[in-house]
């Protein structure tokens, strides 16, 4: 009766174990790493249809398609806009072609038009 109790105690642990391994601190003034940047975010590109507008958050609210480049599945969601100027020109029901940036903070148009 103990032996399956140990067993999974034993194959807990060493599932767990490389959480708790302190990862090493990378030197930025290592030999041979001399010019290396943090890469800029890259811009994504995503068709959609607007669901919601929200002038007071600086939100817009789309449906979009599969986003392959990023490995998203189709999906509503809400984005920052990067200007209010952007969403002066789409209503509810538009079909739109956007460009957004991730990050840490979450994912910003930056640029949206009508779909073709």
């Amino acid at each position: 009766m103990k032996k399956p109790y140990i067993t999974l105690a034993i194959a807990a642990a060493l599932i767990t174990a490389p959480v708790f391994a302190s990862p090493q601190q990378m030197d930025p003034n290592m030999p041979g790493m001399a010019g290396m940047h943090e890469a800029a975010p890259a811009d994504v590109q995503g068709v959609g249809v607007v669901k919601a507008v929200d002038t007071a958050k600086n939100t817009i609210t789309l449906q979009h398609e599969a986003i392959a480049a990023i490995g998203w599945p189709a999906m509503t969601m809400p984005f920052k806009v990067a200007s209010p100027e952007l969403l002066k020109h789409v209503k509810v029901g538009d079909k739109v072609q956007f460009t957004f940036r991730q990050a840490s903070t979450g994912s910003t148009v930056t640029a949206i038009r009508p779909a073709r």
